[in-house]
């Protein structure tokens, strides 16, 4: 059974103490200096998410002024529906 994956990677400490000790980055300084790679994944990830999110309220604006707009049209169908004559109407289809 595969395991579920997420767009943003999960860091955990076991895996910041591999990192750490990896053969990726052999001349990795001792101390803190191996969390610059995981941070610039971080960033990475964090930008992406970001231009997600700028999408979804690009979106959800565009929904909004479609509303507004289908909610006027209906207004104006029902102001119509009111105004007309229609015995005249109904002369037309019998």
């Amino acid at each position: 059974m595969s395991q579920h994956r997420t767009p943003i990677k999960r860091i955990s400490q076991g895996s910041l103490r591999a990192l750490s000790r990896s053969a990726n980055y052999p001349d990795a300084p001792h101390g803190l200096a191996f969390l610059t790679p995981a941070l610039a994944e971080l960033t990475e990830e964090m930008q992406t998410l970001q231009s997600h999110t700028q999408g979804l309220r690009n979106l959800e604006n565009s929904l909004t002024r479609f509303n507004e707009s289908f909610a006027s049209w209906l207004y104006v169908q029902n102001m119509v529906s009111l105004s007309l004559d229609w015995t005249q109407v109904s002369f037309f289809f019998n």
